[in-house]
């Protein structure tokens, strides 16, 4: 077992005393959620060093047998790659075993990968950033250029190819699960799977940690270079011409993917309203009636993805009395047409699948168009 020493200033050394964990919230989770970067991203990545963004402490996972939340990951986060990591964390003394461990593991990635979808990681990211704003800042400084609509598509996209990186994070980790994990590596071609001890030691009041990374071999690095080039070549062009190609080639039929363009040819002639093509189609509506623009998306499986974020107060600042009066206006409206519950207009990106909302796309443009002339009664109200 390696040790820690502590150099005095008369050039001897003082042995650190290793500890062990005996609280996992505290010495282990709530440590890792205050500083993500004891995921060792040097370690993992040498040439190109990984970034982490907390997607959410306490993932759900839904139960393929019961459709119901059945586990929690410890934790998901993403790297600047947009590639998912699972993050289980567990006392080298727990009385788990190793087994158990891992299959627990692999049960959260196979119904992670099925169920997850890029509108919850970006509810969750948004509610663990503290706000929209604090979001779009960390992705940009996570990525330099891309938008939370391309970089939690992307993330959607890698995990549904089961590209992600599982991580058990310990302060002691056994030689069995040590040779596990090395196996696990060997046999996925996509998949990392890796072991992070979070050595944990003592002196004089003062805790140091050092991360030390396991599993993860050299020969493994390169064996899935390959894989990592793949993934970055095989990402969606953006663009208004990828995205039709794209809901051609999608499940939505013939008369669904005509009523979408007539749709979308509609919503360019409404006047204040703009479209950007993305990785999904976004509409955006005049700020007057709203801020921060974009009100809903077009993903490119045709399903409608509501940006109800952009009517929660932003910063701190409250609605307007003209927007809040439209605000209410929208949800009625949306809530009738999509039978939208409660749960549903409390997430940030629900979905609608293409079945429910296409067919009520002419009803749609009539409230879209409603909110563009409220903008007009405003704009003259306040002259």
């Amino acid at each position: 077992m390696s040790r820690v020493f502590l150099v005095q200033q008369d050039g001897y050394t003082t042995p650190l005393e290793r500890l062990e964990c005996k609280n996992e919230d505290e010495e282990l989770q709530t440590l890792l959620e205050r500083n993500p970067d004891l995921l060792p991203g040097d370690q993992i990545s040498p040439d190109t060093p990984i970034r982490w963004l907390l997607i959410k402490r306490e993932m759900p996972v839904v139960s393929p047998a019961s459709g119901e939340t059945l586990w929690s990951v410890d934790f998901l986060l993403s790297d600047n790659f947009g590639i998912p990591t699972i993050v289980e964390c567990k006392r080298a003394n727990d009385p788990a075993s190793r087994r158990a461990v891992v299959g627990q593991m692999l049960d959260y990635a196979a119904n992670g990968r099925q169920y997850w979808t890029a509108s919850e990681f970006r509810s969750h990211a948004q509610t663990t950033a503290g706000g929209e704003a604090e979001l779009k800042r960390k992705i940009a400084e996570l990525t330099e250029s891309e938008t939370p609509e391309e970089f939690f598509s992307k993330m959607e996209q890698n995990l549904r190819r089961s590209k992600l990186r599982l991580v058990f994070f310990l302060e002691r980790s056994s030689h069995e699960l040590r040779s596990i994990v090395e196996f696990l590596n060997d046999q996925f071609k996509d998949v990392d799977v890796m072991i992070v001890e979070a050595r944990q030691y003592e002196q004089e009041g003062f805790r140091v940690v050092v991360p030390f990374l396991f599993g993860f071999t050299e020969q493994a690095r390169v064996s899935k270079r390959e894989s990592r080039a793949e993934t970055v070549r095989s990402l969606p062009v953006k663009g208004e011409e990828p995205f039709w190609e794209a809901i051609q080639n999608s499940s939505v039929s013939e008369g669904a993917q005509e009523q979408i363009r007539e749709f979308v040819n509609s919503i360019r002639k409404i006047p204040g309203y703009s479209l950007r093509w993305q990785i999904s189609c976004l509409i955006s509506i005049p700020d007057e009636v709203v801020p921060q623009k974009i009100l809903f998306g077009i993903k490119r499986n045709g399903n409608l993805e509501l940006y109800l974020a952009k009517w929660r107060p932003l910063d701190g600042r409250d609605l307007s009395p003209a927007q809040e009066t439209s605000r209410e206006a929208y949800f009625e409206a949306i809530r009738g047409l999509f039978a939208l519950d409660e749960s549903e207009l409390k997430k940030v990106y629900p979905q609608v699948s293409a079945k429910d909302w296409v067919p009520k796309a002419d009803q749609f443009l009539v409230e879209l168009k409603t909110l563009t002339c409220f903008k007009a009664t405003m704009s003259e109200g306040e002259a």
